[in-house]
């Protein structure tokens, strides 16, 4: 009879858990060309004002990775910041403004003058809140927290740029602060400004800063 012992077996080992903290870095974009807009379309490019906003507020920075709305404002100064940088670009359509439909394109005056109290209900019951001929409030929040889980998971470790919108930004303040997204309308998101969020390997998060002028 044999009685060598049988070959050991090398224990699997665990997928690898990052050590350091994620940084993302939330931009709002810089002005647009077209003044005083509640909501400006789409394809509405940045105003001179604009470039040089986002220019200082980046001018220093060094990431990762830049991630984009797919609107201009966004996409247009993130596409050529990531090739100064030469790293990784990417446009993520779920950090897009929410499509507030009809009201797109016009100002805040005339958004009052004709839906005044779907206006106040944006302000004091926004998660009842629908856009006309647009998207509702819970949808947005809910792609907006998609798209965070996901950034978290591919990005961990690393320290990332998102260039998107006033809205998305008081969204992922609601959540790492776990509160309700009406008192994160409270928090003033300038243009080109920064929210600096940092998710540590157990998941905790914390508000490193808010209202950065420049990374």
């Amino acid at each position: 009879m044999d009685n060598a012992s049988a070959p050991e077996v090398a224990p699997e080992l665990p997928p690898t858990v990052p050590t350091t903290p994620t940084t993302v870095d939330l931009l709002r974009h810089g002005q647009v060309a077209t003044p005083n807009l509640f909501c400006a379309p789409r394809h509405e490019p940045l105003g001179i004002s604009g470039w040089k906003q986002l220019t200082l507020a980046t001018q220093t920075g060094r990431w990762d990775a830049v991630i984009a709305s797919p609107s201009r404002r966004c996409h247009d100064f993130a596409r050529l910041l990531a090739q100064r940088l030469n790293c990784p670009f990417e446009v993520d359509a779920r950090f897009g403004e929410m499509d507030f439909g009809l009201w797109i394109g016009k100002t805040q005056d005339e958004i009052w003058a004709q839906d005044a109290e779907l206006m106040q209900q944006l302000w004091y019951q926004p998660r009842r809140f629908i856009a006309p001929g647009g998207e509702a409030m819970e949808s947005f929040i809910d792609r907006i927290h998609e798209a965070w889980n996901d950034l978290q998971a591919r990005y961990a470790g690393q320290h990332v740029l998102v260039l998107t919108h006033a809205g998305v930004i008081r969204v992922v303040l609601a959540q790492v602060l776990d509160i309700l997204y009406q008192k994160s309308l409270r928090f003033e998101v300038g243009y080109a400004q920064i929210t600096r969020v940092r998710t540590y390997p157990d998941g905790a998060s914390s508000i490193v800063g808010h209202g950065l002028p420049q990374a």
